[in-house]
């Protein structure tokens, strides 16, 4: 005679041991076949729950949580193709390294094969994106069932950090019935055999922390002894990275290297001036005759390739220069040219580099810092000109006032497509002091909302998200799992009817493509976003310029919970907007090297 709670037993000892493992949040999308799982998971005092019916966003949102926590988050779904929604989640975790451990519940293997409602193939749902899979089958309470399944949780969390941090999926299949029932004889002596090997010492799995090895360090030590022209480039971070800023300014101090930060970086938002910095790399790198002039000799390259076009186009520009990439995790060199990867800790990777040049003692200021020091200032004073101009609320103005807007320490999440690009064409790293999130790992529009609100669940100050209106429109039903947080939440949404990017894309150039072919790129919609707040119980705010936006952001900073402000911005103008900019730098850039000369 089996036990007649042996899977709701089994799903708490698998719960519990989950939790024991590092498991301190977990994200469920309810469901029949899950249910001993789920009410495991409500019964674990030591487990945060938050529950979320739609899959796609439970899952992005829980990716959010795991990027801005830096641990693994727990997600749980029934059987069928409630696990497929968390597919693009489970792609994006892969990319970014983002560590998730994704619990399905799955049908008994009679029910396979055999037109079984809710019953797909789920073994290794996720493919190659997946870490690892753990079948840990129908639940069994004999002695060795129970200490495998404590140690295949152990391993399903261990495994979502180390050595690539990512998603991995356990499947779990469970027979009718998934309640609680009466219990009979040997319920009692299953509870005292898991209680028995609960008392036991647990496996506790602790990863190693990545540390660069000496050859690395000395090869980006000798790149940088070797050449005074040299540039350190730092692509989008995990939050994480923020704890290497003050190694990685130092090490630029070292070398005198102009230290070229993108915002995703959490290098460039710091609230403080720097010599060395240059935020506006994006704009004067477009600027072909400060191009010309300042090819690099070396160039360092921190954390993955940066977003920016105008350094794409300037690499392409020294396609032998020599570059090292010094990243946690990855081969990140899209050109195939990098002429070294050095993987390990950014922070003490760029400290060891550092130490290993102190030989070379404090270089002065040259020619080349200066050249890059005065471009920078050049640009910025043109962005301020050009987004002071009026009241109008233009794209630029648009991302200078949500970023000067932030509170000190809070976070700011970016939306692929524009927004990330306009933060780092508009807004210097002075202006405040934020960390940033952005899911530039697979570089999707999918989950914005979700994944921004994970993240600042887990935060727990003020947080900002900046995002277009198709990424808000693809992702919606994130705003119902935005809808209970407690801290600031502000989601900006740019309204410009339509995905404006592709307007300065070379398809909106080509001469057989008209505006009405073109809307197949840029889709506009028609629709504004008040009844979807008006729907999710959401403060709503509509800014039409840049008073009442800054208004609107006051308020929502000072109030508490989410706040949804649509800000209409002109529906073509962006591409526009950018040209007059960068070719305003270009001008001034060209008239400051004239007047030298």
């Amino acid at each position: 005679m089996s036990a007649a709670n042996l899977h709701i037993e089994w799903a708490a000892l698998l719960v519990e041991s989950l939790v024991r493992a590092g498991i301190r949040e977990a994200v469920v999308s309810p469901g029949s076949r899950s249910t001993p799982i789920v009410l495991a998971a409500a019964r674990e005092k030591d487990l945060r729950l938050r529950a979320i019916p739609d899959e796609r966003s439970a899952a992005f949102f829980a990716l959010g949580a795991a990027k801005t926590a830096g641990r693994p988050i727990l997600l749980v779904c029934t059987s069928g193709t409630a696990g497929a929604h968390m597919y693009p989640a489970a792609i994006e975790a892969s990319a970014s390294h983002a560590p998730l451990v994704v619990l399905a519940a799955d049908r008994p293997p009679e029910l396979h094969g055999n037109a079984a409602p809710q019953t797909i193939d789920q073994v290794r749902l996720f493919g190659s994106h997946a870490r690892a899979y753990f079948e840990i089958g129908l639940p069994d309470g004999t002695e060795e069932g129970l200490r495998g399944l404590r140690r295949k949780a152990a391993q399903a969390v261990f495994a979502s950090q180390f050595p690539l941090p990512g998603a991995v999926q356990i499947n779990a299949w469970f027979r009718k019935p998934l309640e609680p029932q009466e219990p009979n004889e040997e319920d009692a002596r299953l509870r005292e055999r898991i209680e028995r090997i609960c008392a036991e010492p647990f496996p506790a799995p602790y990863p190693p922390r990545a540390v660069p090895g000496d050859a690395g360090v000395d090869a980006i030590a000798e790149l940088c002894r070797r050449f005074r022209r040299g540039l350190i480039v730092c692509g989008p971070g995990p939050i994480a990275a923020a704890g290497a800023r003050r190694a990685v300014e130092e090490l630029a101090e070292t070398v005198r290297y102009p230290l070229l930060a993108e915002g995703a970086s959490q290098l460039r938002f710091t609230g403080q001036a720097n010599p060395l910095r240059c935020d506006a790399f994006d704009v004067f790198l477009r600027s072909e005759s400060f191009a010309a002039r300042h090819a690099p000799q070396a160039i360092v390259q921190i954390g993955l390739p940066p977003t920016s076009k105008g350094w794409e186009r300037f690499l392409r520009r020294v396609p032998d220069c020599p570059r090292a990439v010094l990243a946690p995790y990855g081969w990140n060199d899209p050109t195939n040219r990098a002429a070294s990867i050095v993987i390990g800790a950014v922070e003490e990777t760029a400290a060891a580099a550092r130490d290993a040049l102190m030989d070379i003692g404090r270089l002065r200021a040259t020619q080349w810092t200066e050249d890059f020091a005065a471009a920078d200032r050049i640009a910025w004073s043109v962005a301020e000109e050009e987004t002071k101009s009026s009241n109008a609320l233009t794209k630029g103005a648009l991302a200078r006032a949500i970023v000067d807007s932030l509170p000190r320490g809070s976070l700011l999440a970016l939306g692929n497509s524009l927004p990330i690009r306009e933060v780092d064409s508009y807004c210097p790293g002075w202006m405040t002091d934020t960390l940033v999130w952005s899911q530039k790992g697979a570089n999707g529009i999918d989950g914005l909302v979700s994944g921004a609100a994970g993240a600042a669940s887990v935060f727990g100050g003020p947080a900002t998200l900046y995002l277009g209106d198709l990424a808000l429109l693809h992702d919606l039903t994130g705003l119902a799992a935005a809808r209970d947080l407690e801290s600031p939440f502000v989601v900006v949404v740019a309204q410009n009817d339509g995905g404006r990017i592709f307007e300065q894309l070379p398809i909106a150039g080509c001469r057989d493509v008209d505006p009405e072919m073109l809307a197949l790129w840029t889709t506009p919609h028609g629709l504004d976003f008040a009844h979807a707040a008006l729907l999710f119980n959401l403060d709503y705010r509509r800014a039409e310029n840049e008073a009442s936006l800054r208004e609107a952001l006051a308020e929502a900073h000072a109030r508490g919970g989410t706040t949804l402000i649509e800000a209409v911005v002109p529906p073509s103008g962006a591409a526009a907007e950018h040209a007059r900019f960068i070719d305003a730098v270009n001008r001034r850039l060209r008239s400051e090297t004239d007047a030298a000369r």
